[in-house]
């Protein structure tokens, strides 16, 4: 019988040292869904639970959600597209026409955000180049002051060019909660795709 009670209190040991060490999943976290987007040919999976809303007239969505479903938003995610605003750069026939540039439109997002959404204190913590579904990318990770609600915010942000469109794919959150938010927008930017 001590055998017995050796081996069953080792698998409780091992048992909870993996229950500890696995992340714990917000119950609003769990179950994803599939949006497909038919004007733009892309689609993404989204945390079914979070409230989900149209961006972007019709070009994208966003998902929220706070501690409980409907209580304060404490993070974001949306995904949306843009046509490529295509400048004249000569008075010369044909008109010769360019395009943004990734960090210009990271510089153009952060011009909205100060203006906007009263962002103090912006600070860029990452920047780089990837891919995402073949397509070059720009990854930035930055964080902000909101004087009004008193907190510091942080965004994730992927903008990347294809087909003639700007897509770009954010995650917004509060600072202390990073943790939970992160690997959500992991899994977002995963099940991107084009083509859909």
């Amino acid at each position: 019988m001590p055998r017995k009670s050796a081996w069953c209190f080792g698998l409780g040991l091992v048992s909870m040292a993996v229950l500890c060490a696995a992340p714990l999943i917000e119950k609003q976290d769990r179950t994803w869904k599939l949006y497909t987007n038919a004007q733009w040919g892309y689609c993404v999976s989204y945390p079914s639970r979070w409230l989900k809303g149209d961006a972007f007239d019709g070009a994208g969505i966003y998902v929220k959600t706070g501690l409980k479903k409907y209580s304060k938003a404490l993070g974001e995610i949306d995904v949306g597209v843009l046509p490529d605003e295509a400048e004249p750069v000569a008075r010369a026939t044909p008109v010769s026409l360019v395009r943004h540039s990734l960090v210009e439109d990271l510089e153009m997002h952060f011009d909205g955000l100060k203006r906007f959404e009263r962002a103090e204190s912006i600070e860029i913590l990452e920047k780089r180049e990837m891919q995402i579904v073949g397509s070059s990318a720009l990854f930035t990770k930055d964080r902000y002051y909101d004087p009004q609600e008193r907190a510091t915010w942080l965004e994730e942000i992927i903008f990347t060019h294809h087909n003639g469109a700007l897509y770009r794919l954010e995650l917004e959150c509060r600072d202390d909660q990073l943790p939970r938010f992160e690997p959500v927008f992991q899994t977002f930017v995963r099940t991107f795709r084009f083509g859909c």
